[in-house]
C-alpha cells in the first residue's frame, strides 16, 4: 500500500513568511475590535431604548396628571364663578333686604290684626297688597311706613270690605332703597 502524506511538513510552515503571520494576528486584533466596538454599542442602544421607554411611561404618567391638573382648574374656574355671583348677589340683596325687613316691622302685630298678601316693586315703586281686621290697622300701618326712612309717599290706593268681613287693600308708595 502507499501512503501519500497530503500535509506538509514542519519545514513547510517554516518557510511561511512572518508578514503573513503579522496580517492574521492584525486580521484577528480586528475582529476582536469591531467584535468589542459591536458589543459596545449594542449595549448603548439598549441602554438608551430603556431610557425612551421608562421617558415614554413618565410622559403617559405626566399626561393622565395634565388632564387631572386641566380639570381641576375647569373646576376651580367654575367654584371662582359660582363664589362670585354669590358675592354679587349678597351685595345686592342688601336693598331687598332692607325693604321687608322695614315692611314686617311697620306691620301692627299688638293684636295681630293685618297681614300681606303681596309686595311688588318696579324701580323704586311699590305697590303692597293686604288684608285686615279693621280700618285703624291700615291706618298704623300706613303711618309706621310713613315714618321710616325707607319709604316716602306712602298712599292708600283702595279699600274694600269683603264678604268674610276682612277689609282688603293697596298701598302705593316710593322707596330710596337700590334693589337692582
Amino acid at each position: 500500500m502507499i501512503r501519500i502524506n497530503l500535509l506538509p511538513t514542519l519545514e513547510a510552515f517554516e518557510k511561511i513568511p512572518i508578514q503573513i503571520y503579522a496580517g492574521v494576528a492584525v486580521l484577528a486584533l480586528g475582529i476582536l475590535g469591531l467584535g468589542g466596538w459591536y458589543w459596545q454599542s449594542y449595549t448603548k442602544i439598549k441602554d438608551k431604548e430603556q431610557v425612551v421607554s421608562q421617558l415614554t411611561q413618565e410622559s403617559l404618567r405626566l399626561d393622565a396628571i395634565l388632564v387631572k391638573v386641566s380639570e381641576f382648574e375647569a373646576r376651580k374656574k367654575s367654584l371662582q364663578d359660582r363664589i362670585s355671583a354669590i358675592d354679587f348677589l349678597r351685595e345686592n340683596q342688601k336693598g331687598p333686604v332692607e325693604l321687608m325687613n322695614t315692611v314686617i316691622a311697620s306691620i301692627p302685630d299688638n293684636p295681630p290684626g293685618l297681614w300681606l298678601s303681596s309686595l311688588l316693586q318696579r324701580g323704586n315703586n311699590i305697590s303692597i297688597e293686604g288684608r285686615a281686621f279693621d280700618v285703624p290697622f291700615i291706618a298704623d300701618f300706613i303711618a309706621t311706613l310713613n315714618d321710616s326712612p325707607t319709604f316716602k309717599f306712602v298712599e292708600l290706593q283702595f279699600w274694600e270690605q269683603e264678604e268674610a268681613g276682612n277689609i282688603r287693600f293697596q298701598l302705593n308708595c316710593q322707596t330710596e332703597v337700590e334693589t337692582e
